[in-house]
């Protein structure tokens, strides 16, 4: 897979949930012009420049660093996966514009499916292309004749960054099923959010992007029971991340605080299955 080169100014249509794929890019493209880079990122950042919308509309929310640092435990869990499953599949749900698999350059063995709305993989398309060991499929992820379209004869691993939280709890059992069933074995990956997270966040989300959060977890064990196939191998807070002290000074010390409170620590959990 080689990315698009980008040329001209790109306009960006979406609405809702599939709008809100500009917030973690954005946070992406700041953290690649940081002195304290934590991602490296340079495509994400050719992306946000080479797309017309103001991204200014977003300080509204907080400290986007956070979702960097979620975004590299995510890189690191799939890298550690491909270590040992050289010719594994990786399934990048809801991907957005993330540019998670430049930024991972996997072995040519591996399979790599991103996965989201049809209107969101129009975008994706001004940035990359199909190619070898590289697919896009459009499609909603909680539909399931996607997944149908993606070989069953090797070890899988799905990273849901920033993705289910969108999603009904339902939804998101039903898709742990489908990908548990789909694959012999596997990981999967995602985050979850409390609900006083959701809560506090909710109208702020709406009137800015139109979007809304449905699926909180509070307890984790709830999480456990959704298949009966998954273990959990991983599981803590985004901001006791070892990845957290790779940022500058006055967020290590702060989100170092934030940690020690669990109604704080819990706002946004890092959990990874294995199948």
């Amino acid at each position: 897979m080689e990315p698009n080169s980008i040329n001209n100014p790109q306009k960006v249509n979406l609405t809702g949930a599939q709008k809100t794929l500009l917030i973690p890019l954005y946070a992406k493209a700041l953290d690649s012009r940081s002195k304290h880079s934590i991602l490296h990122d340079k495509k994400a950042n050719e992306i946000v420049r080479a797309i017309d919308y103001d991204f200014g509309n977003q300080g509204g929310f907080g400290n986007k660093n956070i979702l960097v640092v979620r975004a590299k435990q995510f890189d690191e869990w799939v890298k550690e996966f491909l270590k040992s499953n050289p010719n594994g599949a990786v399934l990048n749900l809801g991907c957005g514009l993330d540019t998670r698999i430049a930024r991972i350059d996997p072995p040519s063995g591996v399979t790599w499916i991103d996965v989201d709305f049809p209107e969101v993989i129009k975008v994706r398309r001004n940035f990359f292309t199909d190619g070898d060991g590289y697919q896009m499929i459009a499609s909603s992820i909680t539909e399931s004749e996607w997944l149908e379209k993606i070989p069953k004869d090797r070890p899988a691993i799905a990273v849901a960054d920033g993705v289910m939280e969108y999603l009904s709890e339902e939804e998101v059992r039903t898709l742990l099923n489908r990908i548990t069933d789909h694959f012999s074995s596997g990981q999967i990956t995602f985050d979850v959010m409390s609900s006083s997270a959701i809560e506090r966040g909710r109208s702020r989300l709406k009137d800015t992007m139109g979007a809304e959060h449905k699926w909180a977890v509070d307890d984790l064990h709830k999480v456990d029971e959704l298949d009966p196939r998954l273990r959990r191998i991983n599981s803590f807070s985004v901001f006791g991340s070892k990845y957290v002290s790779k940022l500058q000074l006055k967020y290590r010390l702060a989100y170092s605080i934030v940690n020690l409170f669990p109604n704080f620590r819990n706002t946004i959990r890092l959990l990874r299955y294995e199948f």
